[in-house]
């Protein structure tokens, strides 16, 4: 009895990919797939450097004008940044 059960499991593995087909009229295993091009890593790695920097100069924008507003909000009346 505890036969059929590995000779059943293995069946079923092997129709699953798990290993080479023992009947000679199946399928031959798949060769090895070249390794997968990098392209897309290097599109997400250039992606998140755009969103890092845009962030960088949104914060410091918004840091910017805290900046004048606070100045503004205390009664100054020069709080316009010199421009050169």
């Amino acid at each position: 009895m505890p036969g059929r059960y590995v000779d059943q499991l293995r069946r079923m593995t092997r129709a699953q990919g798990g290993g080479p087909s023992p009947e000679p009229g199946g399928t031959p295993p798949e060769e090895p797939r070249p390794p997968s091009s990098r392209r897309g890593l290097f599109i997400a790695l250039a992606l998140l450097a755009v969103l890092a920097g845009g962030g960088w100069l949104l914060v410091r924008q918004l840091m910017a004008d805290s900046k004048l507003q606070d100045c503004v909000m205390s009664g100054r009346k020069n709080c316009a940044p010199a421009s050169p």
